[in-house]
């Protein structure tokens, strides 16, 4: 995949999640060492369940024409703005990798009505995208800057590219990062762990940035450990992983890694697939 832009994407569906998204982009371009697009993308649906009585294109034209002069007059910033025609679990990360995005930063409602039936709404859209989605729920705090980041490290080689983009995230934001590990259930498995750990300990030091170590309480779901110690440091994100090679099987029944991405906190979620670029 080419250079990244400096760009942040935001599927924009006209609801208020999708304004904290903007939000989240604004604060994000704010914090930037460098000057920041941000672009609107909206996705007409071409059919099936989610397309049923759709708006026309050339309405929604209008509205994100619209939409384009609330927010210069509203933030004071010049966005750009993207329709394209497909299924929405597609049309927004093969137009983020097209265009070269930073970041997809997504708003949700979390998990609830016909999601309960499908699995996640928001894994749907993620699941194989080349470009890291950030999922948010509520707006962004004022008070504090992407200071504090939660990372799970657990026993997958993916892991360390997770490692990795969370030592960029901090780099650019001057966060410290609180590793939480699991506790294993045999022997081979904290073995991988510890790799795991070992090669978070060296490449975060390397870099100077601060970090710790929390293990996750026994017979407790990792995920909720997870968002527990989130909440506990008041962290301002969460970063993590999604699954190789998800199927239908963890859309219908849960990866785990939707139960973080809808948490009840609202803590934001920066979500890597494997395969992806990294530092």
């Amino acid at each position: 995949m080419a250079v990244k832009s400096n760009k942040y994407l935001i599927p924009w569906d006209f609801t208020p999640v999708a304004e904290n998204a903007l939000k989240y982009a604004i604060k994000l371009a704010n914090l930037a060492k460098e000057p920041a697009q941000i672009e609107l993308i909206h996705v007409l649906q071409s059919g099936g369940l989610f397309g049923k009585g759709k708006t026309s294109e050339v309405e929604v034209k209008e509205k994100l024409s619209t939409e384009q002069k609330r927010i210069k007059d509203e933030y004071g910033l010049e966005v750009k703005t993207h329709l394209c025609e497909g299924s929405i679990f597609d049309a927004i990360s093969e137009y983020a990798s097209e265009s070269n995005a930073e970041m997809v930063i997504m708003g949700t409602h979390g998990i609830k009505g016909v999601q309960k039936l499908t699995g996640s709404w928001a894994l749907k859209v993620i699941a194989g995208s080349e470009v890291p989605f950030l999922v948010v729920q509520d707006e962004p705090r004022t008070d504090k800057n992407f200071s504090c980041i939660v990372m799970p490290v657990e026993f997958r080689d993916e892991d360390k590219e997770k490692i990795q983009w969370g030592i960029r995230f901090a780099l650019q934001f001057g966060s410290k990062i609180h590793v939480i590990v699991p506790n294993a259930f045999d022997s081979g498995v904290q073995k991988k762990i510890n790799n795991n750990l070992a090669f978070a300990k060296m490449n975060i030091e390397s870099y100077g940035i601060d970090w710790e170590v929390h293990n996750a309480a026994k017979g407790k779901s990792f995920q909720e450990e997870i968002v527990n110690l989130a909440v506990d440091i008041e962290a301002e994100l969460i970063l993590i992983m999604t699954t190789p090679n998800i199927d239908l099987t963890d859309y219908v029944f849960g990866a785990q890694e939707q139960y973080v991405i809808s948490n009840q906190a609202k803590i934001p979620v920066l979500c890597i697939n494997p395969g992806t670029l990294s530092i």
